[in-house]
């Protein structure tokens, strides 16, 4: 079972992070139910992001093509990587954001679009994972409305055939697992099966429909 999330207060977060610098790798299912709202999937960043440090994977229905957006943001200003065609409102998506270091990131929806941004940026102080919200300034917005499911994090850039096996439906414990340091299938209970870290479900995110996968 996923996690339903109401879009205007719901979200998950931990208190520490389990990769602060690339190479590293984002991934989760998402079934938004929109395509006209900039939303959060998962992301790294500081606490309260009061100083704009993170690494982040959004769905952006607010840009021009609904792109699935990695990026980060930090030394050198704000870095983007855009996919090529855009995610669907009510149905599952499967993003995926891989920052092979400061300079390459990729972005990929579906196992394929992929887009890339080779400036250079730099996140620090990034201690936490969140997911569903993003805090600007100590302000929450950009809320997921609708499914989220099977988050990932590695702490090694996968390649374009790993990310494709991700889409196609391969749980992530199954893909590069020596790299994978975080793993929230969101499957009933929400924890983080690889790490260990402790996800806190803020203002009680309710179980939904998974997608399917092949565990």
């Amino acid at each position: 079972m996923a996690y339903e999330l109401n879009g205007t207060s719901q979200y998950f977060n931990t208190t520490s992070a389990p990769v602060t610098a690339a190479p590293l790798t984002l991934a989760a299912w998402f079934y938004p139910n929109n395509a006209t709202s900039n939303m959060v999937l998962v992301s790294i960043p500081d606490n309260a992001e009061v100083n704009s440090n993170r690494f982040f994977l959004y769905a952006n229905g607010v840009a021009a093509g609904d792109p699935i957006e990695t990026g980060a943001q930090g030394t050198g200003g704000l870095a983007i990587a855009a996919t090529t065609t855009g995610f669907s409102a009510n149905s599952w998506n499967h993003a995926c954001g891989v920052f092979a270091s400061t300079s390459s990131r990729t972005s990929y929806l579906n196992g394929g679009s992929a887009g890339t941004n080779t400036a250079t940026v730099t996140p620090s102080g990034v201690d936490r994972v969140r997911m569903a919200a993003r805090f600007n300034g100590g302000n929450p917005g950009l809320y997921l409305s609708g499914r989220l499911a099977e988050i990932g994090i590695w702490s090694a850039a996968l390649n374009a055939d790993e990310v494709a096996s991700l889409a196609d439906g391969i749980t992530c414990d199954k893909v590069r697992p020596r790299s994978l340091v975080f793993y929230a299938p969101l499957v009933r209970n929400l924890v983080d099966v690889k790490g260990g870290l402790t996800i806190t479900n803020n203002n009680t995110a309710t179980v939904a429909n998974h997608p399917r996968v092949y565990a």
